[in-house]
C-alpha cells in the first residue's frame, strides 16, 4: 500500500476520501508549523507521497537524499518552490494545479484594477475622516473601452480576455507562441510584442510563470515603456518584475498605477509607505476559499488518476 503525508492540516474532506478511496494510506500533520529542510527530508523518505503547499520549498541539494521514487503533489499552480533537479528527475513525479483558482486569480485582477482605476482605497480613507470626494487627489477613471494589454496567455490570461469583454475592451497581447492561439485572434485579441504591449496598453497585467529566462522581464528599461498614466497589474511572481524601479515609477507619478498581488514580506522596504496609486495584497489572489478546496480536490485526483495509469 503507498503511503501518503499531507503537510497541508486542513485538507478538504473529498479530497481525503478520494485518496483513501483508492487505496492509498493517508496521514495528515496536526501542526501550523511548517517543516524545515531536514523534516522535509525525512518525510520524503519516509512516504511514496508528499502533499505540500507553496511554502514547503524542495531545494537542489536536497535531491541526493532521495533514491527512491516519490511523488510530489503541490497545491499551486507555480513550481519555483522546487528545484528543476526534482521537475528533470525519472524518479520524481510532480503534480500541481492547473486550472483551481484560475477564476480566482482573474477576479482578483480586476478588484485590484477596479480598486486602483476607482480610487477604492483612497476613497475609503476619505470617507472615514468624515471627508468628500473633494478631497480625492484625482477623480477615477473607468475601464471601458480601454486597451487591455495582457502578457501570457495561459489559462489565467484567458480568463482575464474573457471577462474583458464585459468592460468592452481592447486586447493586446505578448506571448512566447502565438500561433497556438489561433482561437483568441479569432475572439479579436491581437498579438504584438512585449515592447508594443508596454507601450500602448492602458492596463497591463502578466500572468506568467517564474523561471530563470523571465525572471526581471519588466526592468527598468520597460517599465519605462510604459504610458504615466498607464495600471500595472502583477499577480504573478515578484520577481518578474524590477519592485524597485516599478515603485519609483509609481512616485514619480501619481497617475500610473500599481497593483500587486506578491510575496510582500520579501519587499517590505519599499511597500512599507502607503499611496494613493499602488495596493498590495499579500498572495491571495490564487487561495480563496472556493479555490483551495477545487485546488485539493483536482490534486486528489490527479495523484490517483497518475497511481491507476502506472499500476
Amino acid at each position: 500500500m503507498l503511503k501518503a503525508y499531507s503537510i497541508i492540516k486542513d485538507l478538504n474532506k473529498k479530497a481525503c476520501e478520494i485518496i483513501k478511496n483508492n487505496g492509498i494510506q493517508l496521514d495528515i500533520s496536526n501542526s501550523d508549523k511548517r517543516p524545515d529542510k531536514d523534516e522535509l527530508i525525512k518525510l520524503l523518505n519516509q512516504y511514496d507521497i508528499l502533499i505540500i503547499g507553496i511554502e514547503d520549498k524542495f531545494t537542489k541539494d536536497m535531491l541526493p537524499m532521495t533514491t527512491k521514487k516519490k511523488i510530489i503533489a503541490t497545491l499551486s499552480i507555480g513550481l519555483d518552490h522546487i528545484d528543476n533537479v526534482f521537475l528533470e528527475n525519472d524518479n520524481i513525479k510532480i503534480i500541481n494545479c492547473q486550472n483551481s483558482n484560475v477564476v480566482s486569480v482573474a477576479e482578483h485582477i480586476f478588484a485590484l484594477i477596479l480598486g486602483l482605476k476607482k480610487r477604492i482605497i483612497e476613497a475609503n480613507d476619505i470617507s472615514l475622516k468624515g471627508e468628500n470626494r473633494k478631497k480625492l487627489s484625482m477623480k477615477s477613471n473607468d475601464i471601458t473601452g480601454s486597451t487591455l494589454g495582457v502578457i501570457g496567455a495561459g489559462k489565467i490570461s484567458r480568463e482575464v480576455i474573457r471577462i474583458s469583454k464585459v468592460f468592452d475592451m481592447n486586447i493586446i497581447c505578448n506571448t512566447l507562441n502565438p500561433e497556438l492561439h489561433e482561437d483568441l485572434m479569432k475572439q479579436g485579441v491581437k498579438f504584438v510584442s512585449l515592447d508594443e504591449v508596454l507601450s500602448n496598453a492602458d492596463i497591463i497585467t502578466i500572468n506568467i510563470p517564474l523561471n530563470e529566462e523571465n525572471r526581471n522581464i519588466i526592468s527598468k528599461e520597460k517599465i519605462r515603456l510604459m504610458k504615466r498614466t498607464a495600471t500595472f497589474i502583477n499577480t504573478s511572481r515578484g520577481e518578474l518584475v524590477d519592485m524597485n524601479e516599478l515603485i519609483k515609477y509609481a512616485d514619480e507619478n501619481n497617475t500610473f498605477n500599481v497593483g500587486l498581488d506578491i510575496d510582500a514580506e520579501d519587499y517590505k522596504d519599499i511597500l512599507n509607505i502607503k499611496r494613493n496609486n499602488v495596493i498590495v495584497t499579500p498572495h491571495i489572489a490564487g487561495v480563496t476559499k472556493e479555490a483551495v478546496e477545487r485546488m485539493d480536490v483536482e490534486v486528489a485526483n490527479k495523484l490517483v488518476k497518475y497511481i491507476n495509469k502506472i499500476d
